[in-house]
């Protein structure tokens, strides 16, 4: 019964936080590419541990509509920040940790006479997130359920959140009825080109309707199919 309870937990956490490898085009909302780090992060913490912040930054290099972009002639960023980590589960080699709602922010900053987005080391420092920050913010949004699966064995993963536009200033692009129901997905790796201090790298994509149909439950109720 133990065995059965725990592959089941496992396919569970694979299922809730997988990152579809393809959507329809159509359905795409932006792409996004950074690293995370995580602030406020208590002395001899690990990643997850409960009260840890999470932050991400990088670029956008593709957005779609109702956004209205200009790659050629602006810069496009994104943050994430506000999440917090509320606790973990353990399952295998992976650790899947549970965080509170979030915000994720795009910026629009010109090429000519902007600030070129730098990573710097040992976030948070003197450019980033400033140099992510400083232009436009075009689209805010809330991330709700944000849900982060890594394995502990190689330091690969991936999350999902439930994004929700609030704010920026395309904000009114978008029509009542899809402002809601954005899925907001990523994975993350161990690239040789991590700048230090940073944990993982993180690439991902907001799109509105899932590829793949996801029953969501709480582990509590999972736990209690198998009593």
């Amino acid at each position: 019964m133990r065995s059965r309870l725990a592959t089941t937990l496992f396919l569970a956490a694979c299922v809730l936080v997988a990152v579809p490898t393809a959507a329809r085009a159509q359905s795409l909302l932006f792409d996004y590419v950074g690293f995370d780090y995580e602030n406020p992060k208590a002395p001899g913490s690990q990643f997850g541990d409960a009260g840890n912040g999470y932050v991400g930054l990088g670029t956008v290099p593709f957005l779609f509509a109702p956004l209205v972009s200009n790659t050629t002639l602006n810069e496009y960023t994104f943050v994430i920040d506000g999440l917090t980590s509320t606790g973990f589960v353990t399952v295998g080699p992976f650790r899947v940790v549970n965080y509170t709602p979030g915000t994720l922010t795009i910026y629009e900053d010109a090429k000519s006479g902007g600030t070129t987005a730098d990573f710097g080391t040992s976030p948070p420092n003197l450019v980033a997130p400033p140099t992510f920050t400083d232009g436009t913010a075009i689209l805010v949004g809330q991330l709700t359920d944000f849900r982060f699966a890594i394995d502990n064995s190689n330091g690969t993963g991936s999350f999902e959140a439930v994004f929700t536009v609030t704010g920026g200033t395309q904000s009114g692009n978008f029509p009542l009825n899809q402002r809601v129901g954005w899925t907001f997905s990523g994975s993350t790796g161990n690239a040789l080109n991590i700048p230090a201090g940073y944990a993982h790298q993180i690439d991902g994509q907001a799109f509105l309707n899932e590829p793949v149909s996801v029953r969501r439950t709480s582990w509590g109720r999972l736990k209690a199919g198998y009593r």
